[in-house]
């Protein structure tokens, strides 16, 4: 009978040295991640990427996510160094020809919808455009994905092609969480 009973006490032993170990120091460097973020209720941007440029080429574009915190926020503009674009714009592909819309991530200025287009501002079989949005709606708690065909960062007048494993800072700017900087990866696109 005192096997089971030792046993128990180990068992009892060990969750107690997990249990003090998960209160001890954990040496962490300050740095917010994706996990501790959501779990205070900051806003949280992740997956930050460019696509490579041609040589030529006076524009790019940057693609993230952003999940929101615990109240709805705007991003309301975004910014790089001149060594990377001179100017950056928040951007939204759009059925062409489609003026004056409030589009499902952020308003639209002078876009309309035009024949054949769905609520979420797609042509079939029509091309395609990008236009500038003023802002990009983010709630609190949900998730707003910057992607290709959809919304987007644009950097303009481009210093120098972007090439693939290169690396810049990209400043969001929000209405409530200020200013938010991340890393963008230039991948193939």
């Amino acid at each position: 009978m005192r096997t089971p009973a030792r046993a128990t006490a180990v068992v009892a032993a060990l969750a107690l040295a997990v249990a003090l170990g998960a209160c001890g120091d954990d040496d962490d460097d300050g740095a917010a991640t994706e996990t501790s973020a959501a779990a205070t209720g900051e806003l949280a941007v992740s997956g930050a990427w460019a696509r490579t440029s041609p040589a030529l080429a006076e524009a790019g574009a940057a693609y993230l996510v952003i999940t929101g915190g615990a109240e709805d926020d705007t991003l309301t503009g975004a910014s790089v160094e001149a060594s990377v674009a001179a100017k950056v714009e928040l951007h939204e592909t759009v059925a062409a020809g489609d003026t004056d819309t409030t589009m499902a991530g952020g308003t639209m200025a002078g876009t309309t919808m035009g024949a054949g287009t769905t609520a979420a501002g797609s042509m079939s079989g029509g091309m395609m455009e990008m236009q500038p949005v003023d802002s990009i709606a983010v709630p609190a708690g949900g998730t707003v994905e910057l992607e290709p065909g959809g919304l987007h960062i644009m950097l303009l007048d481009l210093a120098a092609p972007l090439e693939v494993g290169a690396t810049f800072e990209l400043t969001l700017q929000f209405e409530k969480a200020g200013a938010v900087t991340t890393t963008v990866e230039v991948r193939e696109s």
